[in-house]
């Protein structure tokens, strides 16, 4: 969708200007004086557009509207670009979030977090205008900003954290008025000092360059009315703004009353649901999840994955979890039994376990004889746990053992589907990014819920693993579920997922060992310039400043 081009705007004030020599009129800008002849007094010059219509009275022209609506406006962001979502995490439990704003910030703005999860409400800005504010329950999804202005728009939103002298309604009135495509030199003079602290002469001539004039009340009532409402809010919120923006006494509640919609927001076309606990996988490595509190006021929850070593055996099996903090969690399996084979499914096997530990400073607990895992990835959906494929089964493995880790063919059933629920929202994980996501890398994400899966069943049948597990060994798994999901390939593209990459290594010590549970380097989180965008296609695409909404 594209606001009105300038050529196209001014149709009636051509006609106006025509015979009328030396004087010119472009938007809202007086075109340069004259001297009135002698004897002419400036009444009588004025006398001489008596007779001339207003430019609200002049015939509108036909006009193709698909000329109006060609080409893109300042900010293209739609919902098509929330790529990021991961289904994987909803209703997952990462614990008690802390404070990101306690972590020290770079020039740029970026918080440098450790591992773990952390919350900060944060200035946000309307981008869209004409449409409704956040609220309804629709969530709302990480998306980087695209379209012509993206990094003018990008810049200031980043820049705000270094201007706390800036009012958030002085940033706004800005950000409305690229939207709406306005000149910088047709707003008021204290906006055009805003603009010139946030932004280079160039990008405002930029803007200048691409500005838009006004179009006369009448002729948007006319040449709007037959477009599809979303689209006319939006075009006649912007020619409104323009028009509100090139006053020199524009008042802020004014401009939000033409921008923002009230009253009950409809379901718009092409919305999709986003629930409110969704989290998006953010490029620089980390996960994001929004919730605005109008347009002016995003809480944002951030979770930085804590790095984890998965140690395999040769058949594949997970053997070791060590998340490299003094905690660590290993496993071995009954090889008396060995593999069991899964009917219906050739690549997937169960395998029971002999011994789990959990292991943290100074305590280790063990459970032996119980729980048990799947190893690969379902691909038929055809899994057979009825009676028949159970003997069938049980008669290929004589020895199978009858103490307490057996298999619960019911619960195996449960813990197929959630597998294969896991393996298909992988794989549209993949489709959605385009990306290239190999076997090995969808296996280990599956494999990793497989045992999980299997030691929560542990934890249940033994009191002082339970103990542990809900404790710290529990929370340690629910992150490195997030790390393997980051780690998929071109999902986290800067590469870090909460290990970016370190600065050398000093020298280890030549008394001691060097230190295998240090601290992971920190990750940059800067939320200025992202792109917040509902589910319901009818509310307020937002954009997030590195400022905290105090």
């Amino acid at each position: 969708m594209r606001s009105l081009r300038k050529p196209l705007i001014l149709f009636g004030l051509t006609l106006l200007l025509t015979g009328v020599a030396g004087i010119g009129h472009q938007g809202n800008r007086p075109a340069t004086a004259t001297q009135p002849p002698p004897n002419v007094t400036q009444d009588s010059r004025l006398a001489i557009f008596d007779d001339l219509p207003s430019p609200d009275d002049l015939p509108i022209p036909d006009i193709d509207i698909s000329d109006i609506l060609d080409g893109d406006p300042p900010l293209t962001t739609s919902l098509e670009d929330v790529v990021r979502e991961i289904p994987l995490l909803d209703d997952r439990d990462f614990g008690e979030p802390q404070s990101l704003s306690e972590f020290p910030q770079t020039d740029d703005g970026a918080y440098l977090a450790t591992p773990g999860l952390y919350e900060i409400t944060l200035e946000s800005y309307c981008l869209r205008a004409g449409t409704h504010g956040p609220g309804g329950g629709d969530g709302y999804g990480y998306a980087q900003l695209e379209g012509p202005q993206a990094d003018i728009i990008r810049k200031i939103l980043r820049e705000a954290v270094n201007h706390p002298e800036i009012e958030q309604r002085s940033i706004q009135t800005l950000l409305w008025g690229i939207i709406a495509q306005t000149s910088i030199r047709d707003m008021s003079q204290d906006q055009q000092r805003v603009a010139q602290t946030l932004l280079t002469d160039e990008e405002i001539r930029e803007l200048n360059g691409n500005a838009l004039d006004l179009i006369p009340e009448s002729a948007r009532r006319e040449i709007f009315a037959n477009l599809p409402d979303p689209v006319r809010q939006v075009l006649e919120a912007e020619a409104e703004l323009r028009s509100a923006l090139s006053e020199a006494d524009a008042v802020y509640e004014d401009l939000e009353d033409i921008a923002i919609l009230t009253g009950d927001a409809p379901r718009g076309e092409g919305s999709r649901t986003i629930p409110q606990q969704r989290w998006s996988l953010h490029p620089d490595g980390y996960f994001v999840r929004y919730s605005p509190s109008g347009y002016q006021r995003t809480r944002m929850d951030v979770l930085v994955p804590r790095p984890v070593t998965v140690v395999r055996d040769d058949l594949n099996r997970i053997t070791a979890l060590d998340y490299h903090n003094g905690y660590r969690i290993e496993t071995d399996y009954n090889d008396e039994i060995g593999a069991i084979e899964v009917p219906g499914e050739p690549e997937m096997q169960i395998y029971q376990f002999s011994s789990v530990r959990l292991i943290r400073p100074e305590k280790t607990v063990e459970v032996r004889d119980r729980g048990w895992t799947f190893v690969g990835m379902p691909t038929t959906g055809e899994a057979d746990f009825s009676q028949g494929a159970i003997t069938d089964v049980a008669t290929l493995k004589t020895t199978l053992a009858q103490g307490n880790g057996n298999v619960d063919w019911q619960e195996a059933q449960e813990r197929y589907e959630q597998a294969q629920e896991t393996a298909e929202t992988v794989r549209d994980t993949q489709d959605r990014l385009e990306g290239d996501v190999d076997r090995e890398d969808a296996e280990g994400v599956v494999d990793y819920d497989h045992y999980e899966e299997g030691l929560d069943t542990v934890a249940e049948q033994d009191r002082e693993a339970q103990g542990e597990w809900l404790g710290e060994h529990f929370e340690n798994v629910q992150d490195g579920f997030a790390y393997a999901i980051c780690k998929l390939r071109n999902l986290g593209t800067a590469g870090s997922c909460g290990d970016p990459e370190p600065e050398p290594e000093p020298d280890p010590d030549p008394n001691g060992d060097p230190d295998p549970n240090g601290d992971p380097p920190n990750t940059p989180v800067n939320p200025g310039g992202d792109g917040a965008v509902p589910g319901n296609t009818s509310r307020q695409r937002l954009g997030l400043s590195g400022r905290s909404a105090l």
